[in-house]
């Protein structure tokens, strides 16, 4: 089609034609191409949707999404573990056991009815099972009918065996090496008499400690205990028991050597070549050879009542009352 034939200045025509293209390359250059509209398009858009804003129950228990960290984080708590209270530790000796039979009781026909081992041995046991209870540690330097050595040992290193001597050094090696904080040693009296006279009559309870050692006040003290509580127990069980006192160990008195200290008590001296460390008492709350006492040390409900007697004093010390 001829533009002339339209009325239109082909020179105007020229111009507006120019112009056009002018404006079409400033658009071209100002829009993005295909290539820049998708190099900023790396993968479709995840929508997330955030949940409105609400007041939360502190007492409510809530399932749904947790809020995000805050910009300061809260301390860690890190718990330190502590370690157990030691408990306090009480060393029980049952006196004699094994070949070493102790006193011994007799029937009116002579022969022996039993032996002072086996009583110390049942009462020990009783007094550890109440000490349990009550919470103590507690060590037994013998809980079967034996002795703690086995065989003939020179265990104080003076180059001969004795029994008594190497036996009880022994027991006082096992009590200072399992530190324990107190010595309970358990026995019963005894009398005989060699020209066989008649001793039932002869009763009673004793208590000894050693007066010669650094914790002595201690050794008195828990002594004391121990002999008040088992006069209680036997008085409230119905027996009236004589009462032959607290006693210092130096007292005792053998064929042979007057005056010399137990060997689980006292102090080092050539018989006690490693003496016990801590503070202690040998308690015999009973004559075995006693006409009523005798019979109560085989009463099962009596021996129970001595033992709670025993772990009360013992409670007491530890805790420590007077």
């Amino acid at each position: 089609m001829n533009p002339s034939t339209l009325g239109i200045c082909p020179l105007r025509l020229r111009v507006a034609w120019l112009a056009g293209l002018l404006l079409c390359g400033l658009l071209v250059a100002c829009a993005p191409t295909e290539c820049e509209v998708v190099s900023h398009v790396t993968s479709a858009p995840t929508l997330t949707r955030v949940p409105a804003t609400r007041t939360l129950d502190p007492t409510a228990t809530s399932t749904g999404t947790p809020p995000p960290p805050s910009a300061t984080p809260s301390p860690t708590m890190t718990t330190v573990p502590t370690a157990e209270p030691r408990r306090f530790t009480v060393a029980i000796d049952p006196g004699h056991g094994g070949i070493d039979l102790g006193a011994r009781r007799f029937g009116d026909d002579g022969r022996m009815v039993y032996h002072e081992s086996t009583v110390n041995l049942e009462l020990g046991l009783l007094v550890r099972d109440e000490l349990v209870r009550r919470g103590f540690q507690v060590v037994m330097t013998r809980d079967t009918d034996r002795t703690v050595l086995v065989g003939e040992e020179d265990v104080s290193g003076d180059g001969v065996f004795e029994y008594t001597q190497d036996e009880t050094q022994a027991r006082v090696d096992l009590i200072n090496n399992s530190g324990a904080d107190l010595i309970l040693s358990i026995h019963h009296n005894a009398y005989e008499d060699p020209s066989g006279a008649d001793v039932s009559e002869v009763g009673g309870i004793q208590t000894y400690y050693c007066a010669d050692r650094p914790f002595s006040d201690e050794s008195y003290r828990f002594a004391t205990l121990v002999h008040e509580h088992l006069i209680a127990a036997m008085r409230d069980y119905g027996y009236p028991i004589q009462d032959r006192g607290v006693l210092d160990d130096a007292i005792l008195v053998t064929p042979d050597s007057p005056g010399r200290h137990l060997i689980l008590l006292g102090p080092e001296s050539e018989r006690i070549v490693r003496p016990s460390e801590v503070p202690g008492a040998l308690s015999e709350p009973l004559f075995i050879t006693h006409k009523e006492e005798g019979l109560l040390a085989r009463d099962p409900a009596f021996l129970k009542a001595l033992a709670d007697a025993y772990a009360q004093a013992v409670e007491a010390y530890a805790s420590g009352l007077p």
